[in-house]
């Protein structure tokens, strides 16, 4: 029996688990936070343009590397703010997928223990019961939960 890889309950968790991060890290400019905190609006599109390209070198394929290289050059703020953005938003990126990767492999091993639980018990009915059919041996599993 191969254990079952989709089932529906497994798709929806599976679903919100990987795009909650994209939520959570989504949609709003941290820049605009940051100008309201006092940063200057080179720093501000700095740490944007950085956070999108770190996320980017991270491996999301949703961002897209941006470096306005002139700003980068003679701008002191917007380098800072580049480079801030960059090394926060890879690292924040790389934390996040690291821990979606270990949910998806506690989740495998839970359900290859589970097939295997499952398997065992179905070959001690076997060897103990030679005779009986498969049908009968589920039926005599639900007898007991």
């Amino acid at each position: 029996m191969i254990p079952q890889l989709f089932s529906a309950q497994r798709i929806v968790f599976f679903s919100i688990f990987c795009l909650l991060p994209v939520l959570l890290l989504g949609c709003g400019s941290e820049g605009r936070r940051l100008m309201q905190e006092g940063a200057s609006p080179e720093y501000a599109q700095g740490f944007d343009d950085g956070c999108a390209s770190g996320k980017k070198s991270a491996g999301d394929m949703f961002s897209q590397f941006h470096k306005n290289v002139q700003a980068y050059r003679q701008t002191d703020d917007y380098r800072q703010g580049w480079d801030d953005g960059h090394d926060e938003c890879k690292s924040e990126w790389l934390s996040n997928y690291r821990q979606q990767k270990l949910g998806i492999e506690r989740q495998r091993a839970y359900d290859e223990h589970k097939w295997l639980k499952d398997r065992r018990n179905h070959d001690m009915v076997h060897d103990a019961l030679p005779d009986l059919t498969p049908q009968q041996i589920r039926d005599l599993n639900k007898l007991g939960k």
